[in-house]
């Protein structure tokens, strides 16, 4: 929290060849009437103790305080204050500059500058500044960050200005500076923005108008294609604010004109809007819960051992959250070291194009391994001697790209989102907007990670609450409609395929021999289709099955129906015939019947035919006869047993006995077997059912999105033609004036891009070709005695109304026009036409 009874907070961080930029630094500042306190992080060797305080009090009119140990001062304006060797300085809780050891591992260089830039951004808030100067390593470029988070200012030393650039370059790279200058320009600078107003009231007041920022919203879009209206208004002000302070201007109107005469201005308010500023695992016990939260989803999840899990960072600036995602996935999924690349895909997006380059080399400051556990670091990172280095391995896992979340179409079935720290920079309008894209990408029960300082609002009805302390939800069931199933279609049996033809010799043969084999039976497919019936069945059909060629067993009694089944499979396993026991019916007094099961390979059917048994498809058949035999009456007088009918009657005893006990055996491997099918099936079609039901609900949603879209393309489309055929003939009347006309005239839009010139402008400037979008005003010619053309139109665009010069130059005196021109609205103003005559 901002410490507003301190000074504006300036540290200045140098290492090797940084005195000689401080003293050119501190010669430009002046005491007296300043309001701020500079404090000195300087690399420096036992031998160089007090060359630093000695030579900043000859070449500064400040005063200079060495800080000593277990002293801690309250810093005072117009002050600057420097730390002995060995010693970091930082601003503690109670608003003082306390010296602590400067401590750090084997090998590699002590953080100073981090420490105390991390400091000041902690408790000053936007009352503070940071400027790296001439070092090698990278110390600086951590805490730059933080104050850029914070809203302070970040400078850096002009590289080219410097003895040993590494510092600056490093800060620079991290994308958050927010000037470069040589040092004696820094000192100047400061004194500059130390000395004016910083009563942003005005501008303060333009929140409750949004539509006063428009123009602004123009020029950027116009340099970086991306729209600004639907951020939230208090955002905007704070970092337009930050760069008027910046650059020392406070007037509104003097700030958009400056960024319509200078394309830099708008790419650093474009960076700066942007807020490309994370941190490894920011806010430790969120990542942990999150920990929490995907390992549950991954222990649901039915494939989560074969389908890639899809994760999301969006609005990943710099890449330190993608790779922390990245690494809390791997390591919930076991390790880097067993998850292969196609288990694990984690796209983070942002649309600042700097910001992603950091993110792909994936090389931070030193001073970031402190926000890594030390196992991960060891596991995840290369230390070196001021960076660490995201390892291949891991960056493998993580695709970088640019996307707006806002305007281009969100990626699918994703398992988990992070939107953290981007949905406090959008309106309430934007906010519902992108959480919906976010519904829609994920899959059902994925994971949303969000900001300490942000909820789903009023989109409780997509997402479902997992941890409301740290932010986490998951997306809801949907409910889904039942699908419509169509009935099966009617496969024609064998007998009724064409082609079958039963007057063939060969064919007789067959039916002659099966006919031998069983006078009464049935002809039947492996998977139990009755494909003939033969003589007389009635004995063995069930009575509530009608009888017909074009069924299965379920025809036959329950009895015979079950043993035939065994006997089917028995027969066609062990390539034998299979004889069942002799069975009493209900119904057929004295009588019994008995099945034996003939195997027949198909291909034993295909040799004695001459050709594929068309009739009876690709399957083997089995022969099924059935025997029937008369009990002897029991009242009628008792017939002596004939020789060897005891044993023979034992002996069929036995065998009937084995024939069960093998058909028991094939039934039990056959229920294993079937059990296991079943089970594998039966997660088949769950996984399946699931993906069916993901897609249907995908495609229900994209077929009411095109429709949608299908009817506004059509109107979109009928307008465009007729916008297009009246713009044709326009452009082609706008080009015969503008050629015909024997005066200069050229038309400006809002960032200074001369749109369209005559053809005398076109000389006059030496233009040879103007392209459709037009080229800066800047690049026109210069012409001996013409008055500054910016200047005139800056002001023309500040007060909306027109303006006449008169001007001499090439030996005779020019009436000059500025003339405003606006939208179709007639309040959003376009551009300016510049007429000579």
């Amino acid at each position: 929290m901002s410490d507003h009874t301190l000074p504006f907070m300036v540290g200045l961080a140098a290492a090797t060849g940084g005195l000689e930029a401080l003293s050119q630094l501190v010669r430009q500042l002046a005491g007296g009437h300043h309001t701020a306190a500079y404090v000195i992080a300087a690399h420096m060797s036992v031998p160089q103790e007090g060359i630093w305080g000695a030579v900043m009090s000859r070449e500064s009119s400040l005063r200079v305080r060495e800080l000593q140990e277990d002293q801690p001062l309250r810093p005072k304006a117009d002050t600057l204050y420097v730390a002995p060797p060995g010693f970091a300085v930082v601003l503690n809780q109670e608003g003082k500059l306390t010296l602590c050891a400067a401590e750090a591992s084997v090998g590699q260089a002590v953080p100073l500058a981090d420490r105390l830039f991390t400091s000041l951004a902690r408790h000053c808030g936007a009352r503070c500044a940071g400027v790296v100067l001439s070092g090698n390593g990278s110390d600086g470029s951590y805490g730059l960050q933080a104050i850029r988070e914070s809203g302070g200012i970040t400078i850096v030393q002009d590289p080219q200005s410097t003895q040993y650039p590494a510092m600056p370059l490093s800060a620079l790279r991290t994308g958050c500076v927010d000037l470069t200058l040589a040092p004696a320009e820094i000192g100047a600078h400061l004194g500059k923005i130390l000395s004016g107003t910083r009563d942003f009231d005005a501008l303060q007041a333009l929140q409750g108008k949004p539509d006063k920022f428009s123009e602004l919203f123009q020029v950027l879009s116009a340099r970086t294609g991306v729209d600004f209206r639907e951020y939230r208004t208090s955002t905007i002000t704070r970092r337009i604010t930050r760069r008027m302070l910046a650059l020392g201007v406070a007037d509104y109107d003097a700030y958009l004109a400056a960024c319509r005469a200078d394309a830099a201005e708008v790419d650093a308010l474009y960076r700066d809007l942007m807020i490309s500023v994370t941190r490894f695992f920011r806010d430790p016990q969120a990542f942990e819960a999150l920990k929490s939260s995907v390992q549950e989803m991954l222990e649901t999840l039915a494939t989560a051992e074969q389908r890639c899990i899809r994760v999301w960072v969006a609005g990943c600036a710099t890449g330190e959250e993608a790779y922390s995602v990245a690494i809390l996935f791997l390591e919930a999924m076991g390790g880097i070291e067993v998850v292969s690349r196609h288990r694990l895909q984690v796209f983070a997006t942002d649309i600042d194009p700097q910001a992603l380059d950091v993110a792909r080399r994936g090389r931070y400051p030193i001073t970031a391994r402190a926000d890594i556990p030390a196992p991960l670091l060891e596991r995840y990172f290369t230390l070196q001697s001021d960076t660490i280095e995201v390892t291949k391995s891991l960056r493998g896992f993580v695709l970088f790209s640019r996307h707006n979340i806002v305007q281009d179409p969100p990626f699918t079935n994703l398992d988990c989102i992070s939107l953290r720290n981007l949905l406090i920079y959008f309106n309430g309008g934007l906010q519902d907007k992108v959480l919906a894209r976010a519904g829609y990408a994920l899959t059902q029960g994925g994971l949303l990670f969000l900001g300490a300082a942000e909820t789903i609002g009023a989109l409780d009805r997509l997402f479902a609450t997992r941890d409301p302390l740290h932010r986490i939800y998951s997306k809801r069931e949907m409910t889904r409609k039942p699908l419509a199933v169509p009935p099966l279609p009617v496969v024609p049996q064998p007998a009724e395929r064409p082609g079958y033809a039963g007057g063939r010799a060969a064919a007789r043969q067959f039916d002659n021999l099966i006919r031998v084999l069983a006078p009464n039976g049935v002809l039947a497919s492996s998977s139990g289709a009755i494909l003939r019936i033969l003589g007389d069945m009635s004995m063995a059909m069930a009575p509530s099955v009608p009888s017909g060629p074009q069924t299965d067993l379920k025809i036959l009694q329950p009895v015979l129906r079950y043993e035939a089944a065994s006997l089917m499979n028995q027969a066609l396993r062990s390539r034998v015939v299979s004889r069942g026991q002799w069975h009493a019916l209900p119904g057929l007094p004295r009588q019994q019947l008995c099945l034996t099961c003939y195997p027949i390979p198909q291909s034993d059917v295909a040799a004695y035919l001459g050709h594929p048994s068309q009739p009876y498809g690709a399957d083997s058949l089995v022969l099924i006869a059935l025997d029937c035999r008369i009990e002897e009456d029991p009242s009628g007088p008792a017939v002596p047993p004939e020789p060897g009918a005891q044993e023979a009657y034992i002996r069929q005893i036995e065998e009937e006995v084995g024939t069960t006990r093998q058909a028991l055996q094939q039934s039990i491997e056959q229920l294993q077997t079937s059990n296991e099918a079943l089970q594998s099936v039966n997660e088949e079609m769950q996984a399946a059912n699931e993906e069916l039901q993901a897609t249907n609900e995908a495609l229900e949603t994209s077929n009411e999105e095109l429709q949608s879209t299908n009817e506004e393309l059509i109107t979109v489309n009928e307008e465009i033609l007729a916008n297009s055929a009246r713009i044709q003939h326009l452009s082609a009347e706008l080009e015969a004036v503008l050629h015909a006309s024997p005066f200069v005239m050229i038309v400006v839009d809002q960032a200074l891009q001369v749109r369209h010139a005559s053809r005398e402008a076109m000389t006059l400037f030496a233009l040879d070709h103007l392209p459709k979008s037009g080229v800066h005003i800047s690049q026109c010619a210069p012409v001996a005695g013409l008055p500054d053309l910016v200047n005139r139109i800056c002001r023309v665009f500040s007060s909306r109304e027109a303006m006449v010069e008169h001007a001499e130059f090439a030996g005779q005196c020019h009436e000059m026009t500025f003339t405003p021109f606006y939208q179709c609205d007639g309040r959003a103003l376009s551009g300016v036409a510049v007429t000579i005559l």
